[in-house]
């Protein structure tokens, strides 16, 4: 499945990473939209999967997802780069999409965080590989159709759904992907990193918690 994701990522890239901003904008605001249009059944999938309360997912996790893609479909319309003249000379920072990238979501905050690494990676040109925690795929499989009905090229940003130690795996392993987004465990991001840091991939991994908990002496633990 990753091998068939790869290949249509690849096929989609050249196309995607030249579209004019404007149209690139376009289709990741409808995704937006969609997002915001499938509200209460986006909300209601999340619960289910998660465990999460319908109000919470109504009123962060989903409105959020909607608001990453807006803001940087927004944001890829006023990017720019820093110039230095020198005598003579003008140095420059062109930035240019990787090519295909892989985004590996956890369980917690399925689609806000699924969100939070593919938007961006749309925005800057790329095609993404997203593989959405394998205990929470629901709203991913929505994603997957309000980008569908966004008028998404094929193949630029393909879902695959499966364990970690094979699916993930294997987009981590894949030559052709580029770079690769992980939030999980510490455990898991040691692998990743073990596994890409020969190959010379870009690595952003968001590992652990980190969430304390304060007990006053005064508690009643029963």
């Amino acid at each position: 499945d990753v091998e068939a994701a790869v290949q249509a990522a690849t096929a989609a890239f050249p196309a995607w990473a030249v579209m004019p901003l404007e149209q690139r904008h376009d289709i990741l605001r409808a995704v937006s939209d969609g997002i915001t249009a499938n509200l209460d059944r986006l909300a209601e999938a999340e619960s289910v999967d998660s465990g999460k309360t319908i109000v919470t997912a109504r009123t962060v996790d989903i409105p959020r997802a909607a608001q990453n893609f807006k803001f940087f479909a927004t944001a890829l319309l006023h990017f720019a780069s820093e110039s230095h003249q020198m005598p003579g000379s003008l140095s420059y920072t062109l930035r240019q999409p990787l090519g295909v990238v892989g985004g590996i979501s956890p369980w917690n905050l399925p689609l806000y965080l699924f969100t939070w690494k593919v938007a961006p990676a749309l925005a800057a040109g790329n095609c993404v590989i997203g593989k959405p925690s394998e205990v929470t795929p629901y709203t991913a499989f929505i994603l997957g159709e309000v980008c569908n009905a966004a008028s998404l090229p094929p193949g630029v940003f393909d879902i695959v759904h499966g364990l970690g130690p094979r699916a993930g795996e294997a987009i981590v392993r894949h030559p052709q992907i580029k770079a690769v987004s992980f939030t999980g465990s510490t455990r898991a991001g040691a692998e990743i990193a073990r596994i890409a840091a020969p190959m010379f991939k870009k690595l952003s991994l968001e590992l652990g918690g980190k969430n304390p908990n304060l007990i006053f002496a005064d508690c009643d633990y029963d």
